[in-house]
């Protein structure tokens, strides 16, 4: 744990074992994607993995997934404050008072408050697997990151191009998702392309994590994507038939539809 703290939905699952969660472990050598020019500490990789019903399940409270959350419960001064309607809660009474077209940021997270668009769970076993994977490369609180991934299902597999980098905010690469392309040209299905919106804590203007004078309340860690991601979200969409979006946070995701993507807000 030292390194966690220093759409569509997903596929039925049934609940994980205690003796099962050997079969919902990424591969620890995925295939590397090379990219030009990469930026400080990117990553894009794949991981192959058989479609079992362990990845799709609840994921298990396991020693780092128990000690994170109880890390956040500290930071947020109680259990309440961590459900994901309290955080989106939060996160609107910021984004609602910022100036501009900046207070547009709340209409997606009243989509999702108010039942039109998106549905929350627990994350799946696939999901926090690859938030670990990334909070093992930065430290999910003290060095908040995003990463992103492509989940692809198909011939009895399961295609994870995962891309992820020592930044708050992504950088999608064409050679990604041309591999993307090509899967899905073979029969592979896009059912949902994936990130993590991470909890910022200790902001200060002009850091790392973006922060502005007028959003340092915002803790982040909310599950409603943003009007840049829903922007993504379509074009990916009309590009290769994209079917759902995920957002995690490691202990809770939000699921949207591809029909969801039209009742979210966008930039033009």
């Amino acid at each position: 744990m030292a390194s966690l703290l220093a759409a569509c939905a997903a596929p039925s699952a049934k609940v994980l074992s205690a003796g099962s969660t050997a079969a919902c472990v990424l591969d620890a050598s995925p295939e590397l994607i090379p990219v030009p020019e990469p930026i400080a500490g990117e990553l894009n990789v794949l991981f192959e993995l058989p479609d079992s019903p362990e990845w799709w399940a609840p994921a298990p409270m396991d020693s780092e997934r128990t000690q994170y959350r109880a890390a956040l419960v500290g930071r947020l001064g109680g259990e309440d404050a961590l459900q994901p309607r309290a955080l989106l809660q939060r996160q609107r009474a910021v984004h609602a008072s910022l100036p501009g077209d900046r207070a547009r940021e709340a209409e997606n997270i009243d989509a999702l408050l108010q039942g039109r668009a998106g549905t929350i769970s627990p994350a799946s076993c696939l999901e926090w697997r690859l938030f670990q994977h990334q909070a093992h490369r930065f430290p999910a609180i003290d060095r908040p990151t995003e990463f992103g991934a492509y989940v692809l299902r198909g011939q009895g597999r399961i295609r994870v191009y995962f891309s992820g980098a020592d930044r708050v905010g992504q950088k999608l690469r064409h050679e990604v998702s041309d591999r993307v392309v090509a899967d899905v040209a073979r029969g592979f299905t896009p059912l949902a392309h994936l990130h993590n919106h991470p909890f910022l804590f200790d902001r200060k203007p002009g850091d790392r994590t973006w922060a502005t004078a007028d959003t340092l309340a915002d803790i982040a860690g909310a599950l409603a994507p943003s009007l840049t991601d829903v922007q993504a979200y379509r074009q990916m969409r009309e590009g290769f038939g994209l079917q759902g979006a995920w957002v995690t946070n490691g202990l809770d995701s939000a699921h949207y539809s591809a029909e969801d993507l039209d009742r979210l807000s966008a930039w033009p």
